[in-house]
């Protein structure tokens, strides 16, 4: 997918949606045209990707059950 960006020196583009979240990570773009809402995601003020999550604040809503006959097993590996 093509987007519209603006970058820091108020100069436009199109770039990929691969090459998007690079820009947001290095601080080198202003906006980008969200196709989506028809309008524009600014950077610092509209909610944007982001590879960087807070921990889980929440209460714990999954399910215990043993999964051997009266025991938990948590020698399981991934």
């Amino acid at each position: 997918m093509i987007i519209r960006v603006q970058y820091r020196n108020d100069v436009y583009d199109l770039i990929s949606d691969i090459t998007l979240q690079r820009l947001i990570d290095d601080g080198k773009i202003r906006r980008f045209y969200r196709y989506s809402e028809r309008k524009w995601a600014v950077i610092g003020i509209d909610p944007v990707r982001s590879k960087v999550h807070a921990p889980f604040a929440g209460s714990e809503k999954r399910s215990r059950r043993p999964l051997v006959e009266g025991r938990f097993n948590s020698s399981l590996t991934v």
